[in-house]
């Protein structure tokens, strides 16, 4: 079927029509024709005046509930939710049981994919059974497509299986790491700071992350190895990757949307959706890491997607666990609060992560894969509809900016007219 998007401003550093608002023939999963086009070459016409289109949208790494945890999520509403924000690809964390160790894992996700509105991409344990002990099978997890290894919210204690990982996977990945020594942040609920203190939570010092993000650098230098630092959430952190970049060291970092949009205040009125690892922290802390953004330190955002459900969530704070959901808004808060250029939108939400998930790069040209995200312009409220998340903060939000619809495998995605 050919589909005619019509008045798109397309957003490509890499395209000769960046910046041109044209029309765009597509052909099943081919771009077929850009420019002023007539209506009558299309099964279908939508037009897209005033909106923008770009590359379609990468998430990097989120947990979507399968296998063991398919109360709170699964792939099927995952993806819903993905497509819904924005994205045509996601990068699928293993925060279940069996977990993604082995080839049977990654073959789990692929085959699973297929039948999905959008591209999943497995996350590969760096060792088994998420438990720090043994490396995971990650040469034979690597021969069927995964590039990222880590053990998503388990910071790595074990040094030693952090020295065998970077080792291990230098002609083939990237080791991606948790910042936080859990030994430092045990117990705790929230920032540590006069926040915490005025509402009476145990607080997460600043240092469980840095000492671990220089433990961790420490141990990459010396290998030579790829890292990918992930939820990257304090000015300390910040400095530790920029003196590495500096030094010439491999490694990669991202900070996550909440972490741009809140702070620690917000929790004052003990809103569990908000209670996240690592925590959301002070208005200077969120300054920094968008200045980080801005320069380069932090290479792209993320959305961390950690749905729970009613249980898990709905109690005292104390009791209820880490974990925010927002594939579905979390994209849509991001360009509301801030003045994102196109070109950084790009390249930190689309560019960067397919790279890092060793995607295929995407281009808006003749005879290229036709994927994108389109963008519109206006009062809007988010919805979230696709997901079984029961902790979804940006629900209900009323935005400026929100994601339009998604065009991937052929199809095109939206919620609106």
């Amino acid at each position: 079927m050919k589909l005619l998007f019509k008045n798109a401003r397309i957003i490509d550093v890499k395209s000769p029509y960046n910046g041109q608002e044209l029309d765009i023939l597509v052909n099943d999963e081919q771009i077929e024709a850009i420019g002023n086009l007539k209506t009558e070459q299309a099964d279908g016409v939508i037009d897209l005046k005033g909106c923008w289109l770009t590359t379609g949208l990468a998430e990097l790494h989120s947990d979507l509930g399968e296998p063991g945890n398919e109360e709170s999520e699964d792939l099927v509403s995952g993806s819903a939710a993905a497509a819904s924000g924005g994205f045509t690809a996601v990068g699928v964390v293993s925060n279940g049981y069996p977990h993604y160790e082995s080839k049977t894992g990654i073959e789990f996700i692929l085959n699973k994919s297929e039948s999905l509105p959008i591209h999943l991409v497995p996350v590969g344990t760096l060792s088994k059974g998420r438990k720090g002990e043994e490396l995971s099978e990650m040469f034979e997890m690597n021969q069927l497509g995964a590039h990222l290894f880590g053990d998503y919210k388990q910071g790595v204690s074990n040094a030693n299986l952090l020295k065998l990982g970077l080792l291990y996977t230098k002609p083939f990945g990237r080791v991606m790491v948790h910042p936080e020594n859990h030994e430092l942040s045990a117990n705790g609920k929230m920032h540590e700071g006069a926040t915490s203190t005025y509402i009476g939570l145990k607080g997460i010092p600043v240092v469980s992350e840095s000492t671990q993000i220089q433990r961790d650098l420490s141990i990459l230098e010396y290998t030579e190895g790829a890292m990918h630092i992930a939820s990257v959430s304090t000015v300390e952190g910040v400095e530790c990757i920029r003196e590495a970049k500096s030094k010439g060291l491999n490694v990669t970092a991202s900070v996550n949307i909440h972490h741009l949009i809140f702070t620690d205040e917000d929790l004052e009125n003990y809103n569990t959706a908000l209670k996240v690892s690592p925590p959301i922290r002070t208005d200077v802390e969120r300054s920094i890491l968008w200045e980080a953004v801005l320069d380069g330190t932090i290479d792209c955002i993320a959305v961390d997607h950690l749905p729970k459900d009613i249980e898990q969530k709905q109690c005292e704070f104390d009791n209820a666990e880490f974990g925010m959901a927002g594939l579905e808004g979390a994209v849509s808060a991001l360009l509301d609060r801030y003045e994102v250029s196109e070109e950084l939108l790009q390249e930190k939400l689309s560019t960067v992560p397919r790279s890092l998930l060793n995607l295929p790069d995407l281009t808006i040209q003749e005879g290229a894969t036709a994927e994108f995200t389109i963008i519109a312009s206006g009062s809007e409220q988010i919805t979230a509809m696709g997901s079984k998340a029961f902790n979804n903060p940006f629900k209900g939000l009323d935005v400026n900016n929100f994601i339009k619809g998604v065009y991937v495998k052929g199809n095109y995605l939206s919620l609106h007219a």
